[in-house]
């Protein structure tokens, strides 16, 4: 069973989640084992989703291995290889200043970034996330 592991934002005055509420359900109906972390300032309530783990903020990094951690934007700034597989917008290809610290961070610890900003879909045609999430 694939593991998503919804981590919450932790940059300053960031109060979306990659999934909602009924995203959720659509996930775990589709056979998904779903972690949510807990945060108190995101714009959804908790008491919004349906029934799933609940993990403490930050604690993705504790994950299990083989869950896929789902964000947003960029993780904290810190040198901790990353080895879980992750799906965010990771701004690291563009020439961003931190792209090549999160790259190796990837790289060091063996874990994967999927990139919303380049997944594409069967066409070969970039999918637009900024207005289909």
């Amino acid at each position: 069973m694939t593991h998503i592991w919804i981590r919450a934002e932790e940059r300053p005055n960031e109060r979306r989640v990659a999934v909602t509420p009924s995203g959720m359900t659509e996930l775990i109906q589709a056979g998904f084992r779903v972690t949510l972390e807990e945060d108190p300032t995101r714009a959804i309530p908790l008491a919004d989703y349906p029934a799933c783990s609940l993990a403490a903020t930050g604690s993705w990094c504790n994950a299990p291995k083989d869950a896929i951690i789902l964000g947003l934007k960029e993780l904290p700034e810190d040198d901790s290889p990353l080895v879980h597989r992750h799906i965010m917008f990771g701004h690291a290809y563009k020439g961003q200043t931190e792209g090549p610290a999160l790259l190796n961070r990837f790289k060091r610890g063996g874990g994967m970034l999927y990139d919303l900003e380049y997944l594409i879909d069967e066409n070969g045609n970039y999918i637009d996330f900024y207005y289909s999430l």
